[in-house]
């Protein structure tokens, strides 16, 4: 399975909105491949499109293996369609492939991805963690509540018993993230 496939699998389950919020980000991209060789705004929305259905499709296939980035695969698609639709209106135009793009999209989207996967470790760490020490530590973090503020809305009887109380939470919040992440690297 490729590093890649996570987007093949929304594709396939249904999971569009992730997958096309991630493949999206590919637009300028093609946007300036399209603009600098003859085309306009629209003419990027629908390659695009089309590029993006092209993938969808390829996607239901079960034997279809993404062997490169998203990104890559919509860009290299954009281009044949693009230099097929320019080939309709009688215009012989040599496509420029600017590759510094590409790596920038690339690790663009793989930041991206990441912060996507840290982002709902969190929540699932949080979700585990229960709901008083989910709102304690969104108090604390999130709000940048002091310690005192803590000890009054959450109604402990001193700062230094909220302390303890956000201590013992940071662990368990700990032991829970250390027991998924164990659970992840045995897949």
């Amino acid at each position: 399975m490729s590093k890649h496939a996570h987007i093949l699998t929304q594709l396939r389950s249904g999971d569009n909105k992730k997958a096309i919020a991630v493949l999206y980000q590919s637009f300028p991209m093609i946007r300036k491949l399209i603009c600098s060789n003859g085309g306009n705004e629209a003419d990027t929305q629908d390659v695009f499109q089309d590029a993006l259905l092209v993938l969808y499709r390829n996607a239901q296939k079960l034997e279809f293996e993404l062997t490169c980035a998203p990104s890559t695969y919509l860009y290299s698609v954009a281009r044949f369609l693009w230099k097929d639709l320019l080939k309709k209106r009688n215009k012989e135009v040599s496509l420029e492939y600017d590759t510094r793009d590409n790596d920038v999209l690339e690790s663009d989207l793989e930041f991206y991805q990441e912060q996507q996967t840290k982002t709902s470790q969190l929540a699932s760490v949080l979700h585990q963690l229960g709901d008083k020490c989910k709102l304690l530590l969104q108090a604390y973090y999130y709000k940048k509540m002091s310690m005192k503020e803590i000890a009054q809305t959450f109604e402990y009887s001193s700062v230094n018993s909220a302390k303890t109380q956000k201590y013992k939470c940071i662990e368990r919040a700990k032991k829970i993230a250390a027991t998924q992440l164990s659970s992840t690297s045995k897949l």
